[in-house]
């Protein structure tokens, strides 16, 4: 039996500026990530719609098959609340996962597809 780890991807989730009745503000963390990656898998279905493919459904076994698009995250971790957290390294971590999406390299596997 095979699992996966969680995450499988990140994106940065700091200082995204948004705008409420005219005063800009920041906003953090994945309700300011998540929907940045959203709209990557949006485009990319566009473009496979575009060139009459059908939509990239589910994208988790084409994410670890293809882990050279992604940014790898090394550095860093996600310590606090008294505990020593994890630590980003090479590869797939429980931080970062594969890592950040890399939209150019992202696009060409998902267009090479069926």
């Amino acid at each position: 039996m095979q699992s996966r780890g969680i995450p499988d991807i990140s994106a940065n989730g700091v200082n995204y500026v948004i705008a409420i009745d005219g005063t800009f503000n920041y906003v953090y963390g994945t309700s300011a990530s998540t929907p940045v990656v959203g709209s990557i898998l949006t485009l990319i279905n566009a473009a496979r719609l575009d060139i009459g493919k059908s939509p990239i459904g589910f994208i988790n076994p084409t994410l670890y098959a293809n882990p050279g698009m992604f940014n790898d995250i090394t550095s860093g971790g996600n310590q606090g609340c008294g505990t020593p957290g994890f630590t980003a390294v090479t590869g797939w971590d429980p931080v970062t996962g594969l890592g950040t999406p890399n939209f150019p390299k992202m696009l060409a596997v998902f267009l090479a597809l069926p």
